[in-house]
């Protein structure tokens, strides 16, 4: 038993000299952002007991940032989908746990404005259709979202007409329409570090959607979106993500997918940065998805690295991309695989 225990205790601290070792590799402000990831990642490996672990509610950032979602609010724990759409539906701030698998039906489920939902352990799921649906101030954090049957819009997440919304550390998958959609005049969004694929939906395997109509011109100015960490896992085809209007700033994440046909849609009078990613056997980096070549677009592309992949040559690098109103330090695009593989996701 003693051994065991010695067992044990090396086993923690040579995790946590290793950890130490990433975190002396990178700037002071990505420690400040990831030092808690990734030292839940390391810990959950070596006492394998991830359940055991409180989630800590990530600091918004990005276009997201003074997101605060219920902080100050009330805390509950809901253990059925009735009593997650009695709470999420509630007015005023709530951190709601959820606690096991619900299964939200067949009509989708609007958040109120003022909440945080986070899931309890890393098994922490809802299937059906999570509307943020213009309301603000929403964080989600640590849950398994999925959609398979397509119920409500059919996207296991849409985020239609809302301001200030985060996503952060979950799985999101089989969105029989779409993984995680932006539309409808949505503005400061960030979604970051999470894992999209599909297994189960075989068809229309289109993970992000920002910006829903070429006509759609009430969405200029505003679609500001942040997509960072991410990982683009098996199955996704397409829409990683597709814009139109929108601003959006698309850093380090990694491009895995064994199924893509384009990774990022640059459309209608579409802004986006392409910055610090790893793409990995990627077929098309980038499709042209405007109405006609006559209509403007401002793609910028920077610190990528890629493996076996390569760029497009019909479009142009922007030199003067949109303004970023927030501080960040992007990790180089060579540690983006083993960084958003370890780290992204419900872990």
């Amino acid at each position: 038993m003693k051994n065991m225990k010695l067992t044990k205790s090396l086993s923690i601290a040579i995790s946590a000299i290793s950890l130490s070792a990433f975190i002396s590799s990178c700037s002071k402000n990505q420690v400040a952002a990831e030092a808690d990831q990734l030292s839940i990642n390391t810990l959950s490996a070596t006492t394998g007991n991830v359940s055991a672990l409180a989630f800590t509610v990530a600091t918004a950032n990005g276009f997201a940032q003074g997101t605060t979602g219920g902080a100050g609010g009330t805390a509950v724990t809901v253990t059925t989908a009735a009593n997650f759409i009695s709470q999420a539906q509630s007015s005023g701030a709530k951190i709601i746990t959820v606690s096991g698998s619900l299964n939200l039906g067949s009509t989708p489920v609007s958040i109120a404005s003022n909440k945080t939902i986070v899931g309890a352990t890393t098994a922490s799921s809802i299937i059906g259709n999570v509307k943020v649906d213009n309301v603000t101030n929403v964080i989600i954090q640590n849950l398994n979202i999925s959609n398979p049957t397509g119920a409500g819009t059919g996207d296991a997440i849409e985020i239609s007409g809302s301001t200030k919304v985060f996503v952060n550390k979950c799985n999101i998958f089989d969105g029989a329409d779409g993984n995680l959609d932006i539309v409808r005049g949505a503005d400061n969004v960030t979604v970051s570090w999470c894992r999209f694929y599909y297994s189960a939906v075989t068809t229309h395997q289109f993970s992000n959607l920002i910006g829903n109509g070429d006509n759609v011109t009430t969405d200029a100015g505003k679609l500001h979106v942040t997509l960072h960490h991410n990982w683009y896992d098996n199955g996704v085809n397409q829409r990683m993500p597709r814009v139109r209007f929108g601003y959006v700033h698309v850093y380090n994440n990694y491009y895995g997918s064994n199924n893509d046909s384009y990774n990022v849609g640059v459309g209608n009078n579409s802004h986006i940065l392409v910055e610090n990613n790893c793409f990995e056997n990627q077929a098309r980096l980038w499709s042209d998805a405007r109405s006609s070549t006559s209509v403007a677009y401002q793609l910028t592309w920077t610190g990528n690295v890629l493996i076996n992949s390569s760029y497009p040559t019909w479009a142009t690098n922007y030199s003067s991309p949109f303004s970023r109103p927030y501080s960040y330090s992007p990790h180089t695009g060579s540690a983006i695989k083993t960084t958003v593989t370890l780290g992204a996701g419900n872990k």
